[in-house]
């Protein structure tokens, strides 16, 4: 599996070559979420080959919150997002301060949905 250097770089890569900067971005345990000025990205690693990245334009976003878990293995991080009207979640990654990053994406993500309007 790619690290997450590589994952990064690619979805950096194929932002760039869609005309779309990184507004914001979001460590994943598998992966990473970014936001373009239309659009928001993820980027997952794949067991063969390289990452996937896929993006949707950010009029089909909606709702995007954070929510804290209790699991087998102690607590975790999510992040849930609207996306045409149906919830996608993903682990927010490790460290400490998961849920203060996670949280200060969700607010970048919901202040340029606004913007697009």
């Amino acid at each position: 599996m790619p690290d997450d250097e590589t994952t990064r770089a690619l979805l950096l890569g194929r932002m760039t070559g869609a005309g779309e900067a990184e507004l914001a971005r979001l460590a994943l345990a598998r992966g990473a979420l970014a936001l373009g000025p239309e659009r928001l990205w993820l980027a997952q690693p794949q067991l063969l080959g390289g990452p996937s990245v896929a993006s949707v334009p950010l009029h089909d976003v909606g709702a995007v919150t954070v929510v804290r878990r209790r699991g087998l293995l102690g607590p975790r991080v999510e992040v849930e997002v609207v996306i045409a009207g149906r919830s996608v979640r993903f682990r927010a990654g490790g460290g400490a301060d998961a849920a203060g990053r996670a949280g200060e994406f969700a607010a970048a993500v919901a202040d340029q949905v606004r913007r697009r309007g």
